[in-house]
């Protein structure tokens, strides 16, 4: 007996049910179908380690961006983090539907971020010291533009007057400007959303496989329908109903 085999009498023992359990379709498939099993498996490994690596890179930089009151931003990284968890939903749970919801906001999420490096790079007549992000609510750029590696806050000058508590302070001697800060939070975004949208594709794929073929071997289970009798017995029996209704008159006349 086959190691998949003993799983599969293993799970059985531990009280797994036999129709649809993981084991035992590799138990009982052939070794075709256990590459696309395991290819499955792996798909859905995949799938879920990037979502999940993807949650804590959205929730690190949904903290910055409540730092600098960037409200437009905000509201993208807490839709992304819905449809992240939704997908990881559906992975785990095999619900294809999920995942291509994940999928197709992965490709928008990909286009929000090409966005973002554009703004902040000032391509395309874009200038990142608009309050585009901010709603115009505040004056606020980026937590990065004052807390950047290695910058420097300068202390506003005494006796120039009451400044505005929202007014941001500038800093010098940044290792590395803002700009680029969120220029690179983004292309990591747009990699891991780009193999995301990937892995999600093939899951779903595997995943409609699977239920095409759950449901033609369901189909071949259903007792098929008596079939019409052929041959010489189709024609014996033409001849018995042709009897029969030549003795009907003449049981009637007697």
């Amino acid at each position: 007996m086959g190691g998949a085999a003993l799983l599969g009498l293993r799970a059985e023992a531990l009280g797994i049910p036999r129709a649809g359990g993981f084991w035992f379709r590799l138990a009982e498939a052939t070794p075709a179908s256990r590459a696309d099993i395991m290819g499955c498996c792996s798909g859905r490994c995949a799938l879920i380690f990037l979502c999940t690596f993807q949650l804590v890179t959205a929730l690190e930089r949904q903290v910055f961006d409540f730092l600098g009151y960037q409200w437009v931003p905000i509201l993208a990284t807490f839709v992304h983090i819905v449809v992240v968890i939704l997908g990881l939903f559906g992975t785990i749970q095999y619900r294809p539907r999920y995942i291509v919801v994940y999928a197709v906001w992965a490709a928008a999420w990909i286009t929000w971020n090409i966005f973002i490096i554009c703004f902040y790079l000032e391509v395309g007549g874009l200038s990142k010291d608009s309050k585009l992000l901010t709603f115009n609510l505040s004056r606020h750029r980026s937590w990065w533009r004052e807390h950047g590696p290695g910058c420097l806050r300068e202390e506003p000058a005494a006796g120039l007057g009451p400044l505005d508590s929202q007014a941001p302070v500038p800093a010098i001697g940044c290792t590395l400007e803002h700009g680029y800060v969120e220029a690179l939070h983004s292309t990591l975004q747009i990699l891991v959303a780009l193999l995301g949208f990937i892995c999600a594709c093939y899951v779903v794929s595997v995943f409609t496989e699977e239920e095409d073929s759950c449901k033609c071997a369901a189909t071949s289970l259903l007792p098929k329908p008596l079939s019409e009798p052929s041959g010489p017995t189709r024609q014996w029996g033409r001849e018995r109903e042709a009897e029969h209704r030549l003795q009907r008159p003449v049981m009637a006349q007697a």
